[in-house]
């Protein structure tokens, strides 16, 4: 074989070779480009649902700042008053009305209460538990039971026996059937509970003037006695702490209400300082959210906090 035919072999391998090299590369290359496109595309996927998610909670969280997370009318059937609209019952509840701030009387309060009772008595989740004589007979049976079997404030931590005991204080009084409804209705009312437990409170604390017709004010003294043990013991911060955030802030601003009147009325057996629990209450309401009367619990903590602190 000359020169020149040896040389166009050369060239021919060579070529051949470089596009067999250059095939090869160019499919890996393809194949790559195709996995990192694939790669990238699920980023941005999971990128834009964590964005779709984060944006759905704002908009809740929004919502809750706002007040909105009640549905219109919801307050008007938990409270029995379908006549009025959701708004005006929520300023009532409120204490607001159009010429200022204006208190319940007693009498409405009580309509109130009673009507939750009857709300509660049409839930399918309580009527699966069969009570008889409907929801306020056993709320009357469960105070009863309370006020005769207090928590122990003092020396709890004495004994583990008495640890145990303040631990599981509602479950042994009141019995695993009530307390299960407890958390039931927890959970199923979130949306209004804030109203429920003001409307209780009012109930609880008003001056009734001798025309209360319905049973189950628990008095001062065992209210001091519940909210001591709520504030100031292992026992009651352990229910506190498996409680949604919301409920365990507004159990715990109730409890230094209560323990304000306690002073007031020289009731205060136990010498509980109210002052780091108006602190530690002022902070949990100014972060949490959806609270609709977030304004006047701030407002009256402050002016705790300058009647326990004067200077």
């Amino acid at each position: 074989m000359d020169r020149s035919a040896k040389i166009i072999v050369v060239v021919v391998v060579i070529v051949a070779g470089a596009f067999f090299i250059y095939s090869k590369f160019a499919g890996w290359h393809a194949s790559e480009l195709e996995t990192t496109v694939k790669q990238e595309k699920k980023i941005w996927q999971d990128e834009a649902d964590q964005m779709r998610q984060e944006i759905a909670t704002l908009r809740q969280e929004l919502a809750l700042v706002k007040g909105q997370n009640v549905r219109p009318g919801k307050l008007a059937e938990v409270f029995g008053e379908a006549q009025q609209e959701g708004k005006e019952l929520t300023q009532k509840l409120e204490g607001e009305t159009a010429v200022g701030k204006k208190q319940p009387s007693f009498a409405e309060v009580e309509s109130h209460v009673m009507a939750f009772f009857s709300y509660m008595d049409d839930q399918e989740y309580v009527q699966s538990y069969k009570f008889k004589e409907g929801t306020y007979r056993q709320y009357q049976i469960a105070i009863k039971k309370l006020s005769s079997t207090l928590p122990k404030i003092s020396g709890e931590m004495s004994s583990l026996y008495n640890i145990v005991r303040n631990v599981a204080h509602f479950y042994r009084v009141m019995g695993k059937k009530r307390v299960l409804l407890i958390k039931q209705l927890l959970q199923n009312e979130s949306e209004v509970i804030e109203s429920v437990m003001r409307t209780f409170y009012m109930w609880f604390t008003m001056d009734d003037e001798g025309h209360s017709t319905m049973q189950g004010r628990p008095s001062m003294k065992i209210m001091y006695e519940y909210a001591g043990y709520i504030l100031n013991t292992l026992g009651g911060r352990s229910y506190l702490l498996r409680r949604d955030p919301k409920v365990r802030t507004l159990t715990t601003y109730y409890c230094v209400l209560i323990l304000d009147k306690a002073n007031d009325e020289e009731l205060n057996s136990k010498g509980i300082d109210i002052r780091p629990y108006i602190r530690s209450s002022l902070m949990d309401i100014e972060r949490q959210t959806g609270l609709v009367h977030q304004k006047e619990y701030l407002t009256i903590l402050r002016e705790l906090r300058l009647k326990y602190h004067p200077y």
